[in-house]
């Protein structure tokens, strides 16, 4: 929890941030890091002139770490107080809980407590973090207005001149999604006493091997929350903003889900799960009409065809893609994936997924008593 912190503010080798700040004014480089479902991520948005320099600030990030132990500090005291204010709201409540219970309280995917934040130091932040930069294959990317054979040889004279990377190790454990719950979890906020959160979601799937299903599943969302929308707004008269999302990990063996939420009043949370279900076993029963599929199939390859003229649509699209090839022909199949969706084909698909007996429900409340 700490890297995405500290990691690229602890330095490289003897230089430190204040170092590094230094040594790259004036120029568009900096380090970012991220944590991606399946690889740890250094991106960057840099320039044409600076991104050989780039690159090589990267790559000795990663052959020469710094080990600062101020970024720690200060990582520790941004997640306590981050701790202190996840339960002043319903939306403080869900960031902290959500992943971890979504995930079967699997321990990459849940906040740290005030015990895990106090007891990080820098030598076990080290201990951690130091064998991990080290091990396992590199991808390197780049994207953007570049001449191919300039940036081959970038690459060689950074990433290809570092020392030779150790075994990534053992394979990670699976990705479970929750048991079915006939009852919601709940969890409870300190804010006002008007305010809850209600969500239900359906386990998907993963991986490249069928990723036309991923596309099914996003239209399929985008129905379920335009039909949810109105149904709310006309029953329960208030301007809720219900919404409905799919996410299919390309890089795991699980954890996709198609995930149906909305802040409502605390009288409202039964109202919204009838209204879920009865929505989805419609969508299951019955094909939409193709009016309905062509109001959301239309914006959204019009959205997809805009992303598309930039740099970083491609490197979401094509990152991974050195070690899985199929992430790259996937891509090449977006355009017939999503047009080819037909009213039959998602009601196909709701009755694969949107299944009673496999939902999982949370309700975020506030406190008893609360005013």
């Amino acid at each position: 929890w700490a890297g995405d912190l500290a990691l690229m503010e602890s330095g490289v080798g003897k230089l430190g941030q204040d170092d590094i700040d230094q040594l790259t004014a004036g120029r568009q480089m900096r380090l970012d890091f991220g944590i991606d479902d399946d690889a740890f991520s250094m991106v960057t948005l840099t320039s044409p002139q600076d991104y050989p320099d780039q690159l090589t600030l990267m790559a000795a990030k990663l052959a020469h770490p710094g080990w600062d132990a101020a970024p720690i500090a200060r990582a520790k005291a941004a997640a306590s107080a981050a701790v202190t204010g996840y339960d002043a709201s319903a939306d403080g409540v869900l960031s902290r809980d959500l992943e971890g219970l979504l995930h079967a309280n699997d321990p990459r995917w849940t906040t740290p407590d005030q015990r895990a934040i106090d007891a990080l130091t820098p030598e076990n932040f080290r201990a951690f973090w130091e064998p991990l930069a080290a091990s396992g294959p590199i991808e390197v990317d780049v994207f953007g207005d570049v001449q191919p054979d300039e940036a081959i040889a970038a690459v060689a004279r950074s990433f290809g001149a570092i020392p030779p990377r150790t075994d990534a190790g053992a394979t990670p454990p699976p990705v479970t999604f929750p048991a079915h719950d006939t009852k919601p979890v709940v969890r409870r906020h300190k804010g006002p006493a008007n305010q809850a959160v209600a969500l239900i979601a359906w386990p998907t799937g993963a991986g490249t091997a069928d990723f036309a299903e991923s596309r099914r599943l996003d239209i399929l969302g985008l129905v379920f929350s335009d039909r949810l929308f109105e149904r709310m707004r006309q029953a329960a008269g208030a301007s809720y903003s219900p919404g409905v999302s799919s996410q299919w990990p390309k890089g795991l063996p699980g954890g996709g889900r198609l995930l149906a939420m909305s802040q409502v009043s605390p009288a409202n949370v039964p109202l919204f799960f009838k209204m879920a279900r009865e929505i989805a076993a419609d969508l299951a029963t019955k094909p939409v009409t193709q009016d309905e599929l062509d109001r959301v199939k239309g914006p959204l390859i019009q959205q997809i065809q805009r992303a598309a003229s930039s740099s970083l649509f491609w490197m979401q699209q094509m990152t991974g893609g050195t070690y899985d090839p199929s992430r790259i022909a996937v891509l090449r199949q977006i355009g017939g994936d999503y047009g080819g969706v037909t009213p039959e084909i998602l009601q196909q698909t709701a009755a694969k997924y949107l299944v009673e007996g496999k939902d999982w429900t949370m309700t975020v409340l506030p406190e008893e008593g609360a005013k």
